[in-house]
């Protein structure tokens, strides 16, 4: 009798982890070509010469000094938006929820924004303006859940993200007025960093910012099976001895965290962290373990072809990313409102 063969069947963390080493490959494969895109020509064989030290010194001049720094920042910015939108969507069982509906990025731009606008000099706060980024965020998502919930009900999503969406709002009519109040070269600064501009590309804002994402990410990752509760449903959380309250203020926290260091050193991407694990969470699942690599590695892959297409079109050339950004996504944005 022949026997059949069986064969093994993939789990779907397994599978999840498959795809995530392919987005891997897939970011490098694009920042290799993002090191090749800009006035000076480069070429692709002659950007991985210069990786490993034999580019002569107009390569490595374009590509160390000039596109890596800049890339870097790029996809930072999409990790952090790309994690703290999976943790705000699971936490409030809500796919609309992201840094920019619920109004937390508009609360972390006002703080930075005022910084800038009463004398901080953007060239010394390369650790001050995140801390007040995240003072920002964290002020904004308490008065939001103050005026979006009511006492001794449950937390209502819908009512958050509409209380979200109108704070936000105010926030950034406050910082708008602060741009025409400051001088003509801070008030060019400011406007272009509420469009999402990476200005951080200084070597030493790009170190603060990776140790700053690499402690926080690290805090939310290894929350990552009991967001995957929460996301089931609050009363099984409480029911297998989860401590929701608790839980739900420190990874709030976290996703708070991760999404104000993205806006202070990149300004504001509102659709990076509602599209990020959209896309993500079609091609790994729900599993937060799988699902928060995937969104922040898709995020960023978004920014660095955002900012490919900035580099490398010259009748775009010099338009904030986040512009680019907010393009591309409005289509997929009205979608998943309709769809909702």
């Amino acid at each position: 009798m022949r026997k059949e063969k069986t064969r093994k069947k993939v789990s779907p963390i397994q599978k999840g982890i498959y795809i995530n080493i392919g987005l891997f490959v897939l970011l490098i494969v694009v920042f290799i070509i993002g090191c090749n895109v800009g006035d000076y020509k480069v070429g692709i064989w002659q950007t991985i010469k210069t990786f490993f030290g034999k580019g002569d010194k107009y390569s490595n001049l374009a590509i160390f000094t000039f596109r890596l720094p800049r890339l870097c920042l790029a996809i930072l910015v999409g990790l952090g938006m790309g994690m703290s939108g999976v943790v705000m969507q699971d936490l409030l069982h809500n796919d609309l929820a992201s840094p920019g509906t619920l109004g937390v990025s508009a609360g972390s731009g006002l703080f930075v924004t005022l910084y800038v606008a009463l004398g901080g000099d953007t060239g010394t706060g390369a650790i001050l303006m995140p801390v007040l980024a995240l003072a920002g965020g964290l002020l904004s998502a308490g008065i939001i859940f103050l005026l979006g919930s009511k006492k001794g009900q449950r937390v209502q999503p819908t009512r958050l993200i509409m209380t979200g969406v109108a704070v936000g709002s105010a926030y950034g009519a406050i910082s708008s007025i602060m741009t025409y109040i400051v001088d003509e070269n801070k008030m060019e600064f400011l406007q272009r960093w509420q469009q999402g501009e990476l200005w951080g590309t200084q070597w030493r804002y790009i170190i603060v910012f990776a140790v700053w994402l690499a402690i926080f990410a690290t805090f939310t990752y290894r929350n990552s099976r009991t967001l995957n509760v929460i996301n089931t449903s609050y009363d099984i959380a409480r029911g297998l001895g989860v401590n929701v309250g608790k839980q739900f203020v420190y990874m709030a926290i976290c996703a708070v965290a991760l999404s104000s260091s993205a806006v202070a050193f990149g300004g504001n991407f509102f659709f990076l962290g509602l599209i990020g694990p959209h896309i993500a969470r079609r091609l790994v699942g729900t599993d937060a373990r799988v699902l928060m690599p995937a969104s922040g590695i898709i995020a960023g892959i978004i920014v660095l072809l955002a900012d490919i297409l900035v580099q490398g079109l010259s009748f775009i050339s010099g338009i904030p990313t986040g512009i680019v950004i907010t393009i591309l996504s409005v289509p997929y944005f009205l979608y998943l409102l309709l769809r909702s």
